[in-house]
């Protein structure tokens, strides 16, 4: 997977560059454009995988650049669109005794965090030969191999198949027969099973399952089991730092 990257559209000197300096701090690649032309110049260049839209640019500019995005960016690479709020709306408290520049920092660091969440599940597609890339662990479909900070595992092809699905939707629970499903597809025509079938085969989830969590060792805590549903990998938790 490669970098993530995130198109900043407002006014000079808003208050967004600093939600742009806190999302290069945490690895992204952030472009900032100064209005509705140059804006939708950049997301054809660079072809983010989410554009921030301030909402103090005109409502009108706002609009036709939604739509034009939509016009000329195809569904495959069209970009998760956020309209943020600004000034005002950013420390809007009821508590007359708050200090509204401490309310903004925190608004524009959970601006920050929001946008990290959208862009990583921007490119966490359906396409099963997409290379997935999470807390070390980089999976490439394409050549059927896992690699743990860059040492390569040594994984079956079912805990490989296993691995995938969970990967590829980190924070989503993931049934014992959504998972048997993804390792083993069901055969065609097959329509019942015998009583005592189904719970013989998901509980060979949970063997395979601890397996893979033997070969990712200290890692293994990425992979957490949900209590009589199944399993999920750990959502990546960003580290935003404020600059104020």
């Amino acid at each position: 997977m490669s970098q993530r990257s995130i198109l900043i559209v407002e006014s000079p000197r808003g208050p967004l560059q600093t939600v742009a300096h806190n999302l290069q701090q945490t690895g992204c690649r952030v472009f900032v454009a100064q209005g509705m032309r140059d804006g939708l110049q950049k997301v054809l260049e660079y072809l983010p995988d989410v554009v921030v839209l301030s909402q103090n640019l005109p409502a009108d500019d706002l609009l036709e650049l939604c739509r034009s995005i939509m016009r000329n960016v195809s569904d495959e690479t069209a970009p998760a669109i956020l309209i943020a709020p600004t000034g005002a709306d950013l420390s809007s408290i009821e508590d007359p005794s708050h200090d509204s520049r401490l309310a903004e920092s925190l608004a524009l660091d959970l601006l920050a965090q929001c946008v990290k969440t959208l862009t990583f599940r921007a490119r966490q597609t359906n396409d099963t030969q997409s290379v997935l890339e999470c807390h070390g662990l980089r999976l490439d479909p394409r050549f059927a191999v896992v690699e743990m900070d860059g040492k390569r595992l040594d994984l079956t092809p079912t805990e490989f198949r296993l691995l995938q699905a969970l990967l590829s939707r980190p924070g989503h629970v993931l049934t014992r027969v959504e998972l048997e499903n993804a390792a083993v597809p069901p055969a065609k025509g097959r329509e019942s099973e015998m009583p005592g079938e189904n719970s013989s085969r998901t509980r060979r989830i949970d063997v395979h399952i601890k397996s893979i969590r033997s070969k990712l060792r200290q890692k293994s805590v990425l992979i957490e089991t949900v209590r009589s549903v199944g399993y999920r990998f750990r959502e990546p938790a960003w580290n935003i730092t404020s600059s104020h």
